[in-house]
């Protein structure tokens, strides 16, 4: 089925977010009124816009009063300047997608003069095809506090000038995205990660988290187990939040930490933005995840449960335990 503009593209596109619990958006423009009627139903978690500076000066995309209502709304904001997608996805195997962005003249058809848009569902989409678009995702640089503000001062003295030039400020991602939680892996260990990237037909909800730590960890295809340890092994080590987690453990006075002080350190050094895995419901799950993966692959890293709470430590200590 075609969902056409000036007939039944919004309401196609609504009952889609609507149906759905956990919605993320690619858009290249988005005006805040459109994503506002799309989003009644609070399903919109994530959305990524292109923001180049010239889009912004020149209004097609919202800035300001977006950048304020998905805060308010617990909706992540992405900025790619290579962005031209127009899809909604259900973070699953369902995308809505065409010609539309999420604007007056675009999906919602408001203005007479009205774009000639095309949309359709495609249902059961390929892991290829989630792989595809996870990447974009991982690609966009996460829009934190001080980004918007870089881009508001940019936007400002562009209008200042009042010419037709204007400058280019392309996506680049920054050390804090480093610690958005979505950079935690997802699969429960290393060898059930591997188990799925061996056979990508296993069950759904493994497949889900694999495919997050795939994209994640930018993981070649068809290796075998060895050249997937090889490599795993040197991007997760070499991952900033692993680096600073390990380096506080081993700096802590006890080198050691109890579960509930890394969960502690997780909160406290990183930005929530939705995960695979819920952290307020799953947050158990995901520091067993971590105790696992990092002591998998560090052996100066052991773990075990003494008095019923989980406790990570730096083996060059135990001696004095």
């Amino acid at each position: 089925m075609l969902y056409r503009s000036g007939e039944n593209l919004f309401e196609g596109a609504k009952s889609f977010v609507d149906q759905n619990e956990e919605i993320i958006v690619f858009s290249a423009y988005l005006k805040l009124d459109t994503l506002k009627k799309l989003n009644e139903s609070g399903h919109i978690k994530q959305i990524i816009v292109r923001w180049e500076i010239k889009d912004l000066c020149l209004g097609v995309s919202d800035f300001e009063k977006l950048f304020i209502y998905c805060r308010k709304n617990q909706i992540s904001i992405y900025r790619n300047t290579r962005l031209h997608a127009k899809v909604i996805w259900n973070n699953f195997n369902d995308v809505f997608l065409g010609s539309a962005n999420l604007t007056g003249r675009g999906l919602e058809s408001r203005d007479k003069n009205y774009n000639f848009e095309l949309n359709s569902i495609s249902s059961n989409i390929s892991v290829n095809d989630i792989i595809y678009l996870k990447r974009i995702l991982n690609k966009s640089e996460y829009v934190s506090n001080s980004l918007f503000e870089k881009l508001s001062r940019l936007v400002d003295i562009e209008k200042e000038k009042g010419e037709i030039k204007y400058i280019e400020l392309e996506t680049k991602q920054h050390q804090e995205d480093a610690f958005l939680l979505s950079q935690l892996p997802m699969s429960e260990s290393v060898d059930s990660l591997y188990d799925v990237y061996s056979d990508l037909n296993l069950s759904q909800d493994k497949k889900i988290y694999a495919i997050h730590d795939i994209v994640l960890y930018n993981i070649p295809n068809n290796l075998n187990k060895t050249e997937f340890n090889n490599y795993l092994s040197d991007v997760f080590n070499n991952h900033s939040f692993i680096i600073s987690l390990k380096d506080f453990i081993k700096n802590s006075s006890r080198k050691s930490l109890r579960y509930g002080e890394v969960v502690n350190w997780i909160r406290e050094n990183t930005t929530t933005v939705p995960t695979p895995r819920n952290f307020e419901i799953k947050e158990k799950i995901i520091v067993n995840i971590l105790y696992d993966w990092i002591c998998y692959f560090d052996e100066d890293f052991t773990w075990n449960r003494p008095n019923h709470t989980q406790v990570i430590y730096y083996k060059k200590n135990l001696d004095n335990f």
